[in-house]
């Protein structure tokens, strides 16, 4: 049950595996999402966002609140030596579309009541976007609409928010706000790209070439990427390149890329998540 007031949540799950270890602004405990989730549910969480971006989860979304929050989250990362950041079309889409499906199923939470976190709707909304991102939630029922200061205003009194809106390696972002009836949701969503693909990658494939058609044209070049379950972070069960160029079976996948380093290190990263079909 959602209480009158201000509500605030904040998560670093950027799932990134970096060469030193996990790199990551961890502020609330680890988000793990329980296990098997098929294809059925995979389709249906994506049609559920797409249909969010279109209905605001039953209210509106605030374009000019959006817009406000990227000028004054810039404004305190610059005044606290951290870089501007640019806006992403992507992560935008992205925050919209949780930031409606909370006001449209009435909870405030980072992973929905089917297990979905943060990092899964990125890869199912973003579908040129390499690399995951920090998500800060805010929430508001009063009797108007919160302005983009007092959502800037929840997020400046949690220390935890706050080092989310101005870690340095941030230089994108992204926002959502959608309002229904005396309550103000506002989604934002913090990363540091690692490329992108040259096109976007459909969600659901029907043969492996559409999908090699597209991630060897990734810039920065792509050395090579592997494929696996969106919920196996570990890479454990990963579909190696020349394995896929055979033939996926049918289910759902997220693109992992590994990009070089030097001649011994690469990183692996993280692209969209298709349903091969």
């Amino acid at each position: 049950m959602l209480t009158a007031g201000p509500s605030l949540i904040a998560s670093g799950v950027a799932r990134r595996s970096l060469l030193a270890g996990i790199g990551s602004l961890v502020a609330l405990p680890a988000i793990a999402s329980p296990p098997g989730i098929g294809p059925e549910a995979w389709v249906a969480y994506e049609a559920r966002l797409r249909a969010r971006l279109v209905d605001a989860g039953g209210g509106r979304f605030d374009a000019l609140a959006e817009r406000r929050l990227l000028d004054l989250t810039n404004a305190a990362r610059v005044s606290n030596g951290a870089g501007a950041c640019g806006w992403s079309d992507e992560l935008a889409l992205t925050a919209r579309a949780h930031a409606a499906d909370l006001a449209d199923r009435g909870y405030v939470e980072h992973l929905t009541p089917e297990g979905f976190d943060p990092t899964h709707r990125i890869g199912v909304l973003a579908r040129r976007m390499i690399g995951s991102a920090s998500e800060n939630i805010a929430y508001r029922q009063a009797s108007s609409p919160a302005s983009a200061q007092e959502l800037m205003g929840i997020w400046r009194g949690s220390e935890r928010h706050w080092v989310n809106l101005l870690a340095p390696a941030h230089d994108h972002v992204g926002f959502g706000v959608a309002i229904r009836g005396d309550r103000t949701y506002c989604v934002g969503l913090y990363a540091h790209p690692d490329g992108e693909l040259a096109a976007p990658l459909p969600f659901k494939i029907n043969t492996v070439a559409a999908l090699s058609n597209v991630l060897d044209r990734g810039s920065p070049h792509i050395e090579s990427f592997s494929f696996t379950d969106p919920l196996d972070e570990a890479a454990r069960l990963a579909v190696g390149q020349d394995a896929a160029a055979t033939g996926l079976t049918p289910g759902v996948y997220q693109v992992r890329p590994r990009m070089r380093v030097d001649a011994r290190r690469y990183q692996i990263l993280w692209g969209p998540i298709f349903v091969r079909v």
